[in-house]
């Protein structure tokens, strides 16, 4: 095999292999919502990995201000659970690598076409989690744990609707620990995600510095006539 082959070949291994270890770390939790009757908005939480290599085995979502008779779709071995500030997910699991959709419906106090914000925390084996519940920048770029999102879509909410609010059980109160964030710590975002990247940006700097050296010793010498 000629050397610039295996050049080429090595680039495009490398290149996969820095594909295959960034995936997780710019993936999101994302929200979406529909209109549905009675003035009821059907809100999916997409969750996209586990933590770190670790099966998502809960998911905790914020519930927006005002919200009314909130009901979980339970599938799949998962078991929501409603409280006054939150519904969240368990029972299940979700493999590491794998994604995983958590529906729920509700009657919401917010117009149509208003932005709301969700903070979710998903939590995995061996005391890991991530916590989405980062508010978005003040300069509109990245956060890197974003909290979820979406707009109120139209007829979705109604002066008076034959819904009737969901039972709720007692619990401690976990708005602080929900409440979005400008700069969320949580288990992996403050070990595991941050050791990550410094991590990527060392292999990607050895893997630059390596190409560059290879090349200057193998590239054939001018040849002088």
């Amino acid at each position: 095999m000629t050397l610039p082959r295996r050049f080429l070949l090595a680039s495009a291994t490398t290149f996969a292999a820095l594909i295959a270890l960034a995936g997780p770390a710019f993936a999101h939790a994302d929200a979406t919502a529909k209109a549905a009757a009675a003035g009821r908005t059907d809100i999916t939480i997409s969750i996209e990995h586990g933590c770190n290599g670790n099966a998502v085995t809960g998911v905790r979502v914020s519930l927006p201000a005002g919200a009314t008779a909130v009901t979980g779709s339970n599938a799949d071995g998962w078991t929501s659970t409603v409280s006054a500030t939150e519904i969240s997910w368990s029972g299940g699991s979700i493999a590491a690598t794998a994604s995983g959709d958590f529906d729920f419906s509700l009657v919401l106090a917010q117009p149509a076409g208003e932005t709301v914000t969700i903070p979710t925390i998903q939590t995995c084996t061996n005391n890991t989690e991530i916590a989405w519940i980062q508010a978005p920048s003040s300069d509109h770029s990245e956060s890197s744990h974003p909290a979820p999102q979406f707009v109120v879509p139209a007829n979705s909410t109604s002066a008076s609707t034959s819904t009737t609010a969901a039972a709720v059980t007692s619990g401690p109160s976990t708005t602080a620990r929900m409440a979005t964030q400008s700069n969320a710590v949580t288990d992996e975002g403050s070990e595991a995600s941050t050791a990550g990247r410094y991590v990527f940006i060392g292999v990607c700097a050895v893997i630059v510095i390596g190409a560059g050296a290879l090349f200057l010793k193998y590239r054939k010498k001018p040849t002088n006539n």
